[in-house]
């Protein structure tokens, strides 16, 4: 066995090495030049004792992994083996997925799950019968696109979109929140994830996920929903979308060799994140959300009284989103790079609902704050917009 070969070699590395620190060059002549064939008659013998069957505690297979430890990908693969085991009981399911999870917290394992062609198991572990692994597998996906352009395609083949959207809907609320902490990641910056998401019905689950009972769902919801707009290349009135490639990807031209040295080759480009290397057109976030009437909800959750206003929240249905800080700054600042995207007479695009919303919340945001107690004496300014932002939005709401 490899193992044994690994053994054999690292034990005989050991015992030159403790030989040649046991008889320093300072030892007489007569210590040093009698020690190392000792040594090496020990290290043959014993080498000899391994092959022969004479040394078991010598030959284990484990003994190079007990010295040397395993390699993360080995750690890997024996813990994604433990989770779906079925038969295992489900805490040891649990550990090996949250060991997992660590594991691939560094940019290099999260990239091995390709090459160790772990995708599918992983994600087979989304449509599981236990709403704890389908939260841990939904953690993982999360964690390993995070900021990681390389996963955010590679995953793309196992229809990682479409399980998400439908973990949205789960009647757990840590699967909800880990299903939208995943599709956070996943979707960033990435026209070929985006597509999926339209094409798959995804606005109406952001739109359900505005309403949701749980408040922190609602947050993540509201966050998702800022950040496709801002990474969103459309306008409102978008007739064509820009070339992702020509328009997003980043590029270093090349500096040209000077006319004495002609040998030098040319500075070659830099290519731009996997995500943006692709011809698939970004879907335009602020026509889908205002088709799918998730703007309107929005901004509804920001008013003290409407129409639209989502139901309470928490455990007893007795928390108001309003006053939960975190959202309300996340829900604003969502409005507001909605509103920046609109052409300077935007009315034509709105309807008289959302156009009435709109207004109603400039007056709510100049008004005063719900708790004075950090010193703002506005809304807006409790939300922590900065005043440019504000008076932006303020100046486009007055042209509807």
């Amino acid at each position: 066995m490899s193992n044994d070969r690994n053994a054999q070699e690292l034990l005989k590395w050991g015992l030159a090495n403790s030989a040649n620190s046991a008889n320093p060059s300072s030892s007489s002549s007569s210590s040093t030049a009698v020690a190392p064939v000792a040594n090496q008659q020990s290290i043959d013998q014993i080498s000899a004792d391994i092959q022969a069957g004479r040394r078991p505690d010598l030959s284990d297979p484990n003994l190079y992994n007990a010295i040397m430890g395993k390699s993360e990908a080995q750690m890997m693969s024996e813990e994604l083996s433990v989770a779906t085991n079925p038969t295992l009981p489900l805490s040891d399911r649990l550990t090996a997925l949250d060991n997992f999870e660590m594991l691939i917290e560094q940019i290099d394992n999260a990239n091995n799950i390709t090459s160790l062609k772990m995708w599918q198991p992983i994600i087979s572990l989304l449509t599981a019968a236990e709403p704890e692994i389908q939260t841990a597998a939904a953690w993982i996906v999360g964690t390993a696109v995070q900021n990681n352009d390389k996963a955010q395609m590679a995953i793309l083949d196992f229809g990682p979109v479409q399980s998400l959207l439908e973990l949205s809907g789960s009647g757990v609320e840590e699967v909800r929140a880990k299903a939208m902490y995943a599709l956070s990641g996943l979707l960033k910056h990435n026209p070929v994830a985006m597509d999926q998401f339209d094409r798959l019905g995804g606005w109406k689950v952001l739109r359900e996920s505005l309403l949701d009972p749980n408040l922190g769902v609602r947050r993540k919801t509201a966050f998702l929903i800022n950040s496709l707009l801002f990474q969103d290349p459309n306008t409102l009135d978008s007739t064509s979308t820009p070339d992702p490639v020509n328009s997003t990807a980043t590029a270093i031209a090349p500096i040209a060799p000077s006319s004495q040295d002609t040998t030098s080759p040319p500075v070659p480009l830099e290519r731009g994140p996997a995500t943006q290397l692709t011809s698939t057109p970004h879907p335009n976030v602020s026509l889908a959300l205002l088709t799918s009437r998730i703007i309107p909800i929005l901004i509804s959750s920001l008013l003290p009284h409407s129409d639209l206003l989502p139901p309470p929240s928490g455990p007893d249905g007795d928390t108001d989103p309003q006053t939960d800080l975190d959202f309300t700054e996340k829900a604003a600042t969502s409005i507001l790079t909605f509103t920046a995207k609109l052409p300077p007479t935007p009315t034509h695009l709105l309807d008289d609902q959302t156009r009435s919303l709109l207004k109603e919340l400039r007056v709510q945001l100049e008004g005063p704050p719900l708790d004075a107690a950090d010193g703002a004496t506005t809304r807006w300014q409790e939300l922590g917009i900065d005043q440019p932002d504000f008076e932006a939005f303020k100046q486009k709401v007055q042209t509807l």
